[in-house]
């Protein structure tokens, strides 16, 4: 007598790492699985660097194109969704030097337009503030802030994204913090006998 077929398996969630190097050996299907697990992130990381939506949205389709070129070029010892950043940021970079008279524009209604997860918790008083940050900012300070903080990214992977050491990033979180301080309390600025402490980590 014949056995009823089992149910199907429930799929296995494979890393990202795993499905990059399932695309290294020529499976266009695990690219595609990257693409939509990593592509609104990469979208709001682009976003916030430039201020505008629809760059950022063909930013971020150039974002993968590159990364499905270099795919080859991905070392799985290490992790893909910093690889991936990396090779954003260079995006965004480029796009600064060839269009740079736009890169302040800074439309208030496009920040409601993110993921919804990240639109709640940015909302109101934060979402103003990130606003403010690019604006108050040096790009790489406000690149180390929302890399640490936006995207939550540890010290080391948000130095290899910025291909920079530890050191120089957590200098630049100082410097940004205290320079927003002083921005959101003009009580900060004025001499008090009170020193900021330098050792303080994120």
């Amino acid at each position: 007598m014949l056995e009823a077929p089992s149910a199907d398996p429930k799929p296995v969630e494979l890393s990202a790492e795993e499905l990059a190097l399932r695309c290294q050996e020529g499976c266009l299907e695990s690219f595609e699985h990257l693409v939509h697990q990593f592509e609104q992130r990469i979208v709001n990381f682009l976003n916030k660097m430039l201020g505008c939506r629809q760059d950022a949205e063909d930013l971020a389709q150039e974002t993968f194109i590159k990364a499905y070129k270099n795919i080859h070029r991905f070392d799985p010892q290490y992790k893909f969704t910093t690889w991936l950043f990396t090779i954003a940021k260079r995006t965004a970079m480029n796009h600064y030097r060839s269009a740079r008279a736009t890169v302040e524009l800074t439309p208030e209604k496009e920040v409601d337009e993110r993921d919804p997860s990240l639109a709640l918790e940015e909302k109101d008083q934060a979402q103003s503030l990130w606003h403010k940050a690019r604006r108050l900012l040096k790009p790489s300070q406000f690149e180390a802030l929302w890399l640490r903080y936006g995207e939550g990214f540890s010290i080391g992977e948000t130095a290899k994204v910025m291909r920079t050491n530890e050191l120089r990033v957590r200098v630049l979180l100082h410097r940004a913090r205290t320079k927003m301080a002083k921005q959101l309390d003009p009580q900060a600025s004025r001499p008090s006998g009170k020193t900021e402490n330098p050792s303080r980590k994120p």
